[in-house]
């Protein structure tokens, strides 16, 4: 956990005393967080935990690709097919601390409407799922709401270090 606290002059003169933000933080990534819920449940029209399950599947697709560079980094370059990791409802769930039955429900809504597809070892969303517009613009919205954040963090004279 980070030290949200800034250095300010003491009474006197003294020694720097630091002044707390952790609330001021806590509202700023609130914010952020609940702008960006609202984009996951748009992109499942209106059913938010769907979104959560589907974004949370993207990621373990491709999560051994975001230890580095890999080339796929740009919003117009993801990863093809061949690049994803399938994975389990059960890791999945557990991913996401939801009960299984949970979670299968929600992969076997995807798979009904084309958002994932079974492959051997687990599901996976595939690139043209990814590749679909509306996603691209959910990407370019929550990279404007972290600038938004960051902004804001900054702009309260919280270090970012």
């Amino acid at each position: 956990m980070s030290d949200d606290s800034q250095a300010v002059a003491g009474e006197g003169g003294g020694p720097p005393q630091r002044e707390d933000k952790s609330r001021l933080v806590a509202r700023l990534c609130a914010d952020y967080l609940l702008r960006s819920l609202k984009i996951v449940g748009e992109l499942a029209n209106g059913e938010l935990l769907t979104g959560l399950v589907n974004l949370a599947l993207v990621q373990a697709n491709v999560a051994h690709l975001d230890r580095v560079s890999s080339g796929y980094d740009g919003i117009d370059k993801a990863p093809p097919d061949e690049m994803r990791r399938p994975v389990s409802v059960l890791a999945l769930s557990a991913m996401l601390g939801l009960p299984y039955e949970t979670t299968r429900r929600h992969v076997a809504k995807m798979l009904k409407t084309g958002q994932c597809v079974r492959a051997k070892g687990g599901i996976v969303v595939p690139t043209a799922v990814v590749e679909d517009p509306r996603r691209t613009e959910m990407l370019e919205v929550n990279v404007m709401n972290l600038r938004r954040l960051v902004r804001g963090l900054r702009s309260a004279g919280v270090d970012m270090e």
